[in-house]
């Protein structure tokens, strides 16, 4: 069976690669694996701030809080984890096209230093990841005193200030 190609604008990208997938698959017989996409991923993320915490929410449907990592290092905040891939029957023969993603995923996020790490929390529910991480308290200003008597090199670093003037 032949096709004839007529000339045809397509309305997106998208729209022209399934069109040349559909000529290759006639040409060779073969179903389309375009958009099949496994071993990893890279799950969206939208990123608030307030003046009390800065909000982090993923994306992440079809993965379990148990498939899902949260560490934090150095103020780098690391989340990771993976979506594996259901299997829904062993018949082969059929067509089959799989455009989700599966497979491991990290996303990294340097973090300011005026973070509270030990009140960091984290909630997953419906399919998304929601990471709150609070600012850590500014320290109020404070008037310094300033002494006269003695050099404070001295002091900190324990020596006597019966050396001066000499060399």
């Amino acid at each position: 069976m032949r096709k004839t190609l007529t000339h045809k604008r397509p309305q997106t990208v998208w729209d022209f690669m399934n069109e040349m997938n559909s000529v290759f698959d006639e040409a060779f017989h073969a179903p389309s694996t375009w958009g099949q996409t496994t071993g990893f991923f890279q799950p969206v993320v939208d990123i608030e701030e307030n003046k009390d915490y800065y909000l982090m929410s993923f994306d992440l449907p079809g993965i379990d809080k148990d498939q899902i990592n949260i560490d934090l290092s150095e103020n780098t905040l690391t989340v990771s984890g993976e979506r594996t891939k259901e299997v829904k029957s062993d018949n082969d023969n059929g067509f089959k096209k799989y455009e989700k993603s599966y497979g491991k995923f990290e996303r990294r996020f340097s973090l300011p230093s005026k973070i509270d790490a030990e009140k960091i929390q984290a909630r997953h529910e419906n399919g998304v990841l929601e990471v709150m991480i609070p600012k850590a308290e500014i320290d109020k200003p404070k008037n310094i005193k300033i002494e006269s008597s003695g050099s404070l090199f001295s002091r900190l670093l324990g020596k006597n200030d019966t050396s001066k003037g000499e060399h």
